[in-house]
């Protein structure tokens, strides 16, 4: 088996696996390295925005659409106590689970040559002379793998020694979770719920399935935190919700769907670099309910990919690399993620919320506009 590459990518999610593909179908031998084994849920909300499908078809991965079909999402409708709001999206959105896409992507990094370790812990990253050395530990034990360059998809959590380096800045956290549900009617709109320590999504995606993604404070977690957490907090949230009342009569939980990430850190600024190029949420995670996650997530890949390729055949430095991906993302990145962190601290707070929202019942103009504000632009 091979041990040495020309890029190794630690992280086999979305960014991770759309970097390793981009650069495979570039010429370079890659490795993409995962923790965990696939497929599995991950508590994520599924939710792919119209900026996603973009970078879906500039990354030449649009054909993941075709192979599962998902559901279209056109409208998002925002819930308080007392108002609701809808918006229109800015384009057509789908809703995809993470167990089919992760797995797809995967597939695909697999089937064009990129050597795929899943179920293996990356242990020590060591810089050398003429790149890195990347240990990996796994049930049939350890590896060391060299390779030119390395980049970090490893999602919110680092390795240990980078940890400090990503967290410095970091402001509020949450506890994630998610869980699958069938349904009778899935209509094309994804509906958010704010309510009193945290809030949810339920979406549609691929199957007539709907995915409920709730993000809590640590305190509201533990008091309703179970092994039904997510039905627990659907009805803690319909106590204080009218609107979700007829809803929650229509859905059924499916059992083996829930998964939980702990914490969720909403940093105000992105970092690009980690001692080695970031992508994904490795990068900046903007607050889930402005669904822009995944679009960020694939954007740093549009950015770095061509980078990383021009400095493996000799075009650029590292460093003329790493300025230039820092500068980029900085430029794309900082204004969502100030947006969203705005809007994180005014729709999670139970006076100001409602009047945010007649605002926007009032004035659609305004409300589109703060919701452009969250969204990567190319």
């Amino acid at each position: 088996m091979r041990t040495d590459f020309d890029a190794i990518v630690i992280g086999a999610g979305v960014a991770g696996s759309s970097m390793a593909i981009s650069l495979a179908r570039q010429g370079w031998q890659v490795a993409l390295i995962d923790k965990d084994s696939f497929p599995r849920h991950k508590a994520c909300g599924e939710f792919l925005s119209p900026e996603s499908i973009v970078s879906l078809k500039a990354l030449e991965l649009d054909s993941v659409i075709d192979e599962f079909r998902p559901p279209v999402i056109t409208t998002a409708c925002l819930h308080t106590e007392s108002v609701s709001l809808s918006i229109a999206l800015p384009g057509t959105a789908i809703g995809l689970s993470r167990y089919s896409l992760d797995s797809w992507l995967q597939q695909k990094a697999f089937e064009i040559g990129v050597q795929v370790y899943t179920g293996s812990t990356v242990s020590a990253i060591v810089e050398t002379i003429i790149g890195y050395v990347v240990e990996i530990s796994s049930k049939e034990g350890r590896v060391q793998l060299s390779s030119r360059t390395v980049i970090a998809a490893w999602g919110r959590r680092p390795l240990n020694r980078l940890q400090a380096a990503s967290q410095k800045s970091s402001s509020r956290t949450y506890i994630g979770i998610k869980s699958h549900f069938t349904c009778s009617d899935c209509e094309p709109i994804v509906d958010l719920y704010f309510f009193q320590g945290g809030y949810f999504g339920i979406s549609p995606i691929e199957g007539g399935r709907l995915n409920v993604a709730a993000l809590l404070t640590h305190d509201t977690f533990h008091t309703l935190g179970s092994p039904n957490s997510v039905q627990r907090i659907m009805e803690y949230a319909a106590k204080q919700i009218p609107a979700l009342h007829s809803r929650l009569e229509s859905i059924d939980l499916v059992p083996g769907t829930q998964a939980a990430t702990s914490p969720v850190i909403i940093r105000p600024q992105p970092i690009a670099w980690n001692e080695i190029a970031c992508i994904g949420d490795a990068v900046a995670v903007i607050p889930p309910f402005c669904g822009d996650g995944m679009s960020m997530a694939l954007r740093s890949v549009e950015l770095c990919s061509p980078l990383a390729n021009a400095y493996l055949r000799g075009d650029c430095t590292k460093t003329e690399w790493r300025n230039t991906y820092t500068e980029q993302i900085k430029h794309q990145f900082s204004n969502p993620l100030r947006w969203g962190r705005i809007l994180d601290r005014l729709l999670t707070n139970r006076k100001l919320s409602p009047i945010l929202l007649r605002l926007g019942t009032f004035a659609p103009g305004i409300a589109e506009k703060m919701v452009r504000a969250t969204r990567v632009r190319g």
